[in-house]
């Protein structure tokens, strides 16, 4: 799967993206209430909301490193 795939789905389909990193289980869910999509991602027992997808896919959240940076070596399931 490609990046652009994962976010067609995740901003299209509306999907719930699981995976694990580091070996604790993750994932990405997408919440639409009012036209308004925020998404949530979890690493482990830490969870944090994101208001937009860019910002879900460049913050350090997995160790310093960025969902996009470590999306090459992650297997995603939806």
């Amino acid at each position: 799967m490609t990046l652009e795939e994962f976010v067609r789905n995740l901003t299209e389909e509306y999907g719930t993206a699981e995976f694990e990193y580091n070996g604790q289980q993750c994932g990405v869910e997408p919440q639409t209430q009012d036209s308004e999509t925020t998404y949530t991602m979890w690493y482990g027992e830490v969870w944090k909301d994101y208001d937009n997808i860019d910002d879900l896919l460049s913050d350090g959240f997995f160790d310093g490193e960025s969902l996009q940076d470590i999306f090459p070596s992650i297997d995603v399931w939806f």
